[in-house]
């Protein structure tokens, strides 16, 4: 508790600004170790930002090079797009000739008969009470659905409202209602060889009866796809599937019956597709990546040769007081420059990723296994800090002439032993952002973690205890500094007392 403090009354001073100013020179050293505290949450949060950007970039590397489909993009050409579509995927091989589609797929239908029902008929205006309706449909791979999915309908829903509970339902199947009529269609197409892709296995209150369809003589089967491919008869349940790394789409029968004149040969007798390797868009990925990397170490190597200016540590709370808003903000920005100059985990972590981009990969003799071979260097001017250039010429021949290659190159899964490493660059640099990101961790740690967790955490909880230390021995001087002014002007109000006194008796 705070004692009883006498400013200076007695005499004349102005104790309140003495003391003030005495321990505006003790906190000194406690504005010291703020600033310290400061500058170490800085430099932690400026660690944690590059965390942040190596997690965005390996992100990147993922989504677009740990699967080869991902980079080695391949068009497709069809004699007939009208007829037959495509779309290629990377193991796309050879060519493929579809030589006449005699049916196309289409899906299982039920459709009722008229009646006065519309969409505002409630279920109990159909004489049906609260029941249930199960139903099941051919999945997409042909096979029926081996549990039939159960939908509740109430007596006060209307029609419409028993449609979007189909609808919404897992049952496979699609309903629409106009004009008095219903019709169920299951939403997969196909035939599953046993005439029943949509099963009702339940309708408690006879409901598509009230609705105008009887499943056992309304429901008309599905059909597969038919056609030959490369002189082989096939069937596919839908009209897009895919065979030999092709994605293909039938969108019309042809065959020599519909496109044949009694008098004239046939017009259309296949429809070829071929794939080749889709340059261009292999040449934007390996850019699009040469430009990402370059950005990520570019900021980096910005943060180990920015300036530190000494001069300007944190501002103190008191010293903001005296400063503009502009000012403060020039000021910090000083403040926080260098941060991270010439520091070892920043140019270690940089030193790791050339590594694993300049890495041979594989040890087979006469085939391209280096971004060097492909056209993918380092740029000669030392300012640039090791960033990749890209000779595009040469970038193209090598995906033109080996492709596959070019993909191995850049993200094969591959091995790491003691003989040799044979995964991709991508793959070396992903676990070189890795290890990066885990040293980075061990100083600054990561947003969920507490400050004992990690080494810069374990400074911050160090330099609080030593503030809180600092803090309460500063209140313990400034209570004797009022102590000793009080008891000076005690004294002096007492001697003052005494003079008056003696001067009032000598006048007696």
């Amino acid at each position: 508790m705070t004692g009883l403090r006498i400013g200076g009354l007695a005499s004349g001073m102005d104790i309140d600004s003495i003391v003030e100013k005495l321990m505006t020179a003790e906190r000194i050293p406690l504005d010291k170790l703020n600033q310290k505290k400061t500058t170490t949450e800085w430099q932690r949060d400026a660690y944690r930002s590059i965390n942040t950007k190596l997690k965005t970039f390996d992100t990147y590397l993922f989504e677009n090079f740990s699967l080869s489909s991902n980079f080695n993009k391949k068009t497709v050409t069809s004699t007939n797009s009208n007829l037959v579509s495509a779309t290629a995927t990377s193991s796309a091989s050879g060519n493929l000739s579809l030589e006449g589609v005699s049916q196309l797929a289409t899906a299982a239908r039920a459709v009722g008969a008229s009646t006065s029902a519309m969409g505002s008929t409630k279920m109990s205006d159909l004489n049906i009470a609260d029941t249930s309706i199960s139903l099941k449909a051919i999945k997409a791979d042909g096979s029926l659905a081996g549990t039939a999915t159960k939908i509740d309908i109430k007596a006060t829903d209307t029609v419409n409202q028993v449609i979007s509970k189909i609808n919404s339902s897992n049952a496979g199947v699609t309903a629409l209602f106009e004009n008095g009529r219903l019709s169920i269609t299951a939403k997969n197409s196909g035939d599953n060889k046993l005439g029943d892709e949509i099963q009702l296995t339940e309708d408690v209150g006879d409901l598509f009866g009230k609705l105008g369809i009887n499943f056992s003589s309304d429901l008309i089967a599905g059909k597969n796809a038919k056609f030959r491919v490369n002189g082989l008869d096939t069937e596919r349940t839908s009209n897009t599937f895919s065979i030999s790394g092709y994605n293909v789409t039938l969108s019309s029968k042809f065959n020599e019956e519909i496109f044949t004149d009694p008098l004239a040969t046939p017009t259309i007798a296949a429809v070829q597709l071929s794939s080749k390797t889709d340059v261009d868009s292999m040449i934007g990925k390996v850019k699009e990546f040469v430009d990402k990397y370059n950005e990520l170490i570019s900021g980096m190597n910005d943060s180990l040769k920015e300036k530190k200016y000494r001069d300007f540590p944190p501002l103190t709370e008191e010293q903001r007081k005296d400063m503009s808003d502009e000012e403060q903000k020039q000021w910090d920005e000083k403040a926080k420059s260098g941060l991270l100059r010439s520091d070892s985990i920043v140019s270690n972590g940089l030193s790791g990723m050339r590594n694993a981009i300049y890495g041979r990969v594989g040890n087979e003799a006469n085939i391209m296994d280096t971004f060097a071979e492909m056209g993918i260097t380092t740029s000669g001017i030392f300012s640039d800090g090791g960033k990749l250039v890209i000779n595009e010429d040469k970038l193209r021949k090598a995906l033109t002439e080996n492709p596959d290659q070019v993909v191995k190159t850049f993200s094969q899964s591959g091995e790491k032993n003691a003989i040799k490493d044979t995964r991709g660059i991508v793959q070396r640099l992903r676990e070189s952002l890795k290890d990066y990101t885990r040293t980075i961790e061990t100083k600054a740690g990561k947003i969920t973690q507490t400050d004992s967790q990690y080494s810069l955490g374990k400074s911050l909880i160090d330099m609080n205890n030593r503030i809180s230390s600092f803090q309460r021995r500063l209140e313990d001087i400034e209570s004797r500094y009022w102590k000793q002014f009080t008891a000076m002007e005690t004294a002096i109000n007492k001697a003052n007392s005494q003079s008056s006194y003696l001067m009032g008796f000598g006048q007696q």
